[in-house]
């Protein structure tokens, strides 16, 4: 059985830094799409629409 918590290991996430939300407010205020924005960021498409 594998268990998924965070709490034996590092987890690898990290949360967006203020540049990052503000290039997203951005990008997403001049029309460009989740997709688009991901990827100018190296970002998942899931990360930027949450």
């Amino acid at each position: 059985m594998t268990n998924y918590n965070c709490t034996t290991k590092r987890c690898s996430f990290k949360y967006l830094n203020a540049y990052e939300r503000g290039k997203i407010a951005a990008l997403l205020k001049e029309g460009k799409s989740i997709r688009y924005i991901a990827k100018q960021l190296a970002r998942a498409p899931s990360t930027i629409s949450r």
